[in-house]
């Protein structure tokens, strides 16, 4: 299992962060937060797993998770690299309208290269804005942001790739989602949904990049990190027992080789924000 920090506290300082890039793609794990997330692709290809379903994306494409979807990065088989631009910023930070506007957009938007052309500058005139911080440098951001939206907007209105849609892969995620924190397992699943154990896992791991038994744990851990942080009272071995960790040890473990800290550590250090 890979080491991965679930980031639902990614902006501490400021409600926007920024970030332009240049990466050989690899796999990315689970993760979920509150903040709305932008990527401007300019360069490579590779897929996104958004609440159950895997868009593919391109250049010249927007990629846009919305707050509290679970999502993941998968790369390409073999992988390229990726340039591109990521705008993180809170709910706080835009009105009713604006919300109404990215809730409604689908996850991948096509640009046309005048737009592209437009979006690669607003991308990098924040992230620049937001490092360097000179006189006015929040007015500044908070206008180009507005921008990209009203340029996401114009493009959410034009034809824009339809996502790839296996209905089983999606009852199978559907399923689990609502059967995590029970005692499931691979062999369970294949017979509900009348398949063979190898044909699941073949499916399972061709649609999210990640074997079925890692997504579970990932998906367990992360709903008890939500509830270390949203119900302090609640002992640490409740919580274990509450997302379907019937052994205290093995969570403890599980928990500090996903997130890098004991489960105590982590309540501790997301208290203190």
């Amino acid at each position: 299992m890979e080491k991965v920090l679930l980031q639902e506290n990614i902006l501490k300082n400021y409600p926007v962060q920024c970030i332009w890039q240049r990466h050989f793609s690899s796999s990315g794990n689970l993760a979920y937060h509150k903040e709305y997330e932008i990527h401007y692709i300019k360069r490579g290809t590779g897929y996104y797993f958004i609440e159950n379903r895997k868009y593919k994306f391109t250049h010249n494409n927007f990629v846009v998770i919305k707050s509290g979807e679970i999502h993941r990065f998968i790369p390409f088989n073999p992988p390229v690299h990726i340039e591109k631009g990521t705008l993180f910023f809170s709910p706080s930070f835009i009105n009713r309208e604006i919300k109404k506007i990215i809730e409604t957009s689908p996850h991948i938007i096509r640009l046309g290269e005048r737009e592209a052309t437009l979006v690669e500058i607003i991308f990098r005139n924040i992230s620049v804005e937001v490092a360097t911080k000179e006189m006015n440098w929040e007015e500044i951001v908070h206008y180009e942001t507005m921008a990209l939206i009203s340029l996401l907007k114009r493009c959410s209105s034009k034809k824009n790739p339809v996502p790839r849609h296996n209905p089983r892969v999606e009852s199978i995620m559907n399923y689990i989602e609502g059967h995590f924190t029970e005692d499931i397992s691979l062999s369970d699943i294949a017979k509900k949904f009348f398949i063979s154990e190898s044909y699941l896992s073949h499916l399972f791991k061709n649609e999210t990049g990640m074997p079925l038994k890692q997504y579970i744990f990932q998906r367990r851990i992360m709903e008890a990190k939500k509830l270390l942080t949203e119900h302090p009272e609640k002992k640490v071995y409740t919580v274990a027992g509450k997302v379907g960790f019937t052994d205290f040890t093995i969570f403890n473990r599980t928990f500090k080789k996903i997130t890098g800290m004991t489960p105590s550590n982590y309540r501790r250090i997301s208290l203190r924000r």
